[in-house]
């Protein structure tokens, strides 16, 4: 008994600081100014020329769309709504910003705990940013968060960051040290997952502000310090828990040193430290991993797996490793890696289709939601080809095309008391698919087929990239599929990096560019000094054109042409032997050796005046009388 009070009082402490230490090292940098809305109608803060205020104001019906919006904030009828406003003091001729906030109570029965922050977040900007948060209630859910701020272009932007679990909020801390905030955050997937909320530990997901984007910088060098000191005082709080539920921390550990780029290292710390014995509550099965129904798989694909094999395919679904890492750490865990690498359709499978027995096979079965994803990337092409003028034609037409597939395979159709599959199904629908993308594939070309080309598994690696700098919603599912969130986030990102077409298709050179180095941001100059720069290089060309320019046949030495060229040349051959040559006239008696030296070290000029000297002092040859004389 005592030993379980113990444990139970230990999880206590673990839900109050999970929060702060498994997904975050020390505390948040202060903000330069800070409100809590509390009891107040009105909060207002001003800093570095940025002026905010939240209000909170009577509305007769709330169910409407809010900046921090989710299921937790809709309230039906009237109630009271923030709304909040910002307003650029640098720039008085820039509208101001007005978004309702969220529904709010003061009195704790609804969203409550609001709070408004003015940070400096972006290096590059010079105003800082709005970060407003509001907790949703519920014993683990929800804080929700909004960074607001002005991009190069002199628009305002929202951004959110993914929701924490309980009353934590985002943590801000100066990771690399350049005068900015970066926001720590947490993957909240690792809660319930191999151990109860309070055994759980959430690896910590970094965030870089950049022009209203949240690029993730987790992985990147300038990360890693943080990450080694957030995994040792995790380690340590693990170790004062008497390390309780460890399969939930060694999960957490194994993540963070995957993240730093030790792998291996993380997994030969887990193996001989983890719980063998499975916890029906909190395990994993190869139908969780595929994220099907349990009701849609057998027997032995619900069967719970062992911790490292459960382990290994959840890290694969969560993109902490490859296949390959996974597979090299444990071999034993194929099969779970497959169910983790499976492919879904368009469609949420979390609730069961009901009498759509095509709709079942697809949850079911990932090789015909590969196929049917493939020719969805056909679709969304076309889609994107045709305008919203020409959505309504296409799918309509689509819809036959579709249809007559699963005539053609006896398929059943939606709704009929019979939703019996065929032997053959899946594989006559994915046949019947390929069939239809190539068939509407003709109708594209340029950087439009050439996506349409691409493997689903390449397209979920792009939208990948996508969220990872920012281009996306940092909560964002990489499906694979190009709808019109992620055309606009590939029309920004081809802008962004100067890219020469911006089609809003991903060419193949685009995906080698995003899949391959980090984009260079284009450097975006404003209209007056676009206009210097112009003026500057015209002066400058003016100037080189005035300049004599040689003629391009005319052969130049040192600056001199033609004869005068050549004249210059035998002066200077000729200066240059004038030792040899008073030996000669002199005739002394050792000219090869004065010609020695003149030749090989008279360009040295200590050499020349070496072989004047010989040619001056040898002594003259003796040649007998004079013939002037006659002698």
């Amino acid at each position: 008994m005592k030993r379980l009070i113990t444990k139970s009082f230990l999880a206590a402490i673990s839900v109050l600081s999970t929060g702060i230490v498994t997904a975050q090292a020390g505390e948040s940098s202060p903000p330069l100014v800070h409100a809590e809305m509390g009891e107040h109608e009105h909060i207002a803060l001003a800093s570095a020329g940025l002026n905010a205020s939240v209000d909170l104001v009577e509305k007769p019906d709330c169910a409407v769309a809010t900046l921090l919006g989710g299921n937790d904030t809709l309230v039906s009828g009237a109630c009271r709504m923030a709304v909040l406003t910002l307003k650029d003091s640098l720039h008085p001729d820039r509208p101001a910003f007005t978004t309702l906030l969220t529904p709010y109570s003061r009195d704790g029965s609804d969203v409550r705990d609001l709070q408004l922050d003015l940070r400096h977040l972006d290096v590059a900007s010079p105003l800082p940013q709005a970060v407003v948060s509001v907790y949703t209630g519920g014993a683990h859910c929800c804080a929700l968060t909004s960074i607001v701020g002005m991009t190069k272009n002199g628009t305002w932007t929202a951004t959110q960051p993914p929701e924490l679990s309980g009353e934590g909020r985002p943590l801000f801390t100066d990771i690399d040290k350049d005068g900015a905030q970066e926001i720590v955050s947490s993957d909240g997937s690792f809660l319930y997952t191999f151990a109860s909320h309070a055994g759980s530990y959430t690896p910590s997901v970094i965030y870089r502000y950049t022009d209203g984007r949240l690029v993730d910088i987790t992985t990147d060098s300038v990360s890693r310090p943080y990450l080694e000191r957030t995994l040792k005082e995790s380690e340590g709080f693990w170790v004062q828990q008497d390390r309780n539920e460890p399969n939930g921390f060694l999960a957490y550990y194994v993540a963070m040193k995957a993240n730093m780029g030790e792998f291996p290292a993380g997994w030969s710390y887990m193996l001989p430290r983890y719980d063998h014995e499975i916890d029906a509550g909190f395990s994993l099965s190869r139908c969780t991993l595929g994220g099907r129904l349990e009701a849609e798989c057998t027997p032995e694909e619900r069967k719970p797996l062992p911790f490292p094999q459960a382990l290994a395919g959840f890290l694969v679904a969560g993109h902490y490793v490859t296949s390959e890492q996974a597979l090299a750490a444990a071999p034993e865990a194929e099969a779970a890696i497959q169910s983790a690498n499976g492919y879904r359709p368009d469609f949420s499978c979390s609730t069961p289709p009901q009498k759509n027995g095509v709709a079942t096979m697809l949850c079911e079965n990932s090789d015909a939601a590969q196929h049917e994803l493939q020719f969805d990337q056909v679709y969304y092409a076309l889609r994107q080809l045709v305008g919203p003028g020409g959505w309504r034609a296409l799918k309509q037409e689509i819809i036959l095309a579709e249809n007559a597939v699963d005539q053609q395979c006896g398929l059943p159709v939606p709704g009929a008391a019979d939703q019996t599959l065929p032997s053959n199904a899946t594989g006559c629908y994915a046949a019947g698919m390929d069939t239809l993308s190539e068939q509407y594939r003709k109708k594209l070309s340029g950087p439009a087929l050439e996506e349409s080309k691409r493997p689903i598994a390449q397209h979920i690696a792009l939208q990948r990239r996508l969220i990872k700098l920012g281009y996306l919603p940092a909560a964002s599912t990489a499906d694979g599929v190009y709808g019109e969130s992620t055309r606009a986030a590939i029309v920004a990102w081809q802008r962004d990096t100067g890219r020469p077409d911006v089609s809003s298709f991903l060419s193949d050179a685009d995906a080698a560019v995003l899949l391959g180095t980090p984009p260079v941001v284009a450097e975006t100059k404003s209209p007056a000094e676009a206009i210097s720069q112009k003026t500057d290089t015209a002066q400058q060309e003016t100037t080189i054109s005035s300049l004599p320019q040689p003629s391009k046949n005319t052969i130049r030495l040192f600056g001199l042409s033609g004869i005068t060229a050549l004249i210059a040349a035998a002066a200077g051959i000729a200066l240059y032997f004038v030792p040899f040559v008073i030996a000669c006239v002199r005739d002394t008696v050792r000219k090869p050796a004065v010609f020695a030296v003149n030749l090989f070290f008279g360009w040295t000029g200590l050499g020349w005046i070496a072989a004047l000297v010989m040619a001056c002092r040898f002594v003259r040859l003796n040649k007998g009388p004079s013939s002037e004389t006659g002698h």
